[in-house]
């Protein structure tokens, strides 16, 4: 029976992996309500929050640090690319122009918005921020979000279930 629970735990966390790797990377396919699931499946005692946490972030990270390293390398091109990927296109220009002047509070901010992670993630490659700052403010804005989401879930399923 343990063996049972250990394995769906593990295709849990590799399912969630998965889900916020694409979600992260531009993927449009909704990862908060799982994140709020997972956070939900916490407060049952089925998953555990402190393995959900950093399996959200470790997949948020990954597709932050292919679209930094992107933006890195191709500057300009990469840019473009995430223009005619995002819907509408404004949006992409209006974070290119606060990006400058608010850096750390885009890359929070577009964590929270759907397909413009990004947007923010090449925006700091393509305009030179070092790698350690990135990978500092990438690694705290995750932390946030998944904490949100899934803390979201634990602390609803507690309060509506008894």
């Amino acid at each position: 029976m343990s063996e049972t629970v250990g394995a769906w735990r593990e295709c849990a966390g590799f399912a969630l992996f998965v889900l916020v790797l694409a979600n992260q990377a531009g993927v449009p396919i909704p990862a908060t309500p799982s994140l709020v699931a997972a956070g939900a499946l916490a407060s049952n005692g089925r998953l555990s929050f402190s393995v959900i946490l950093p399996i959200v972030v470790a997949a948020a990270l990954s597709a932050d640090l292919v679209w930094y390293g992107l933006g890195r390398w191709r500057g300009a091109r990469t840019l473009a690319i995430l223009r005619r990927r995002v819907k509408p296109r404004a949006w992409v220009e209006r974070v290119e122009r606060s990006f400058v002047a608010h850096r750390f509070g885009v890359l929070l901010g577009a964590r929270f918005l759907p397909e413009l992670n990004p947007v923010g993630a090449g925006l700091a490659g393509a305009t030179g921020l070092r790698p350690a700052s990135f990978l500092l403010s990438a690694s705290g804005s995750a932390l946030v979000w998944a904490g949100a989401w899934a803390g979201a879930g634990y602390v609803l399923t507690k309060a509506i279930v008894p």
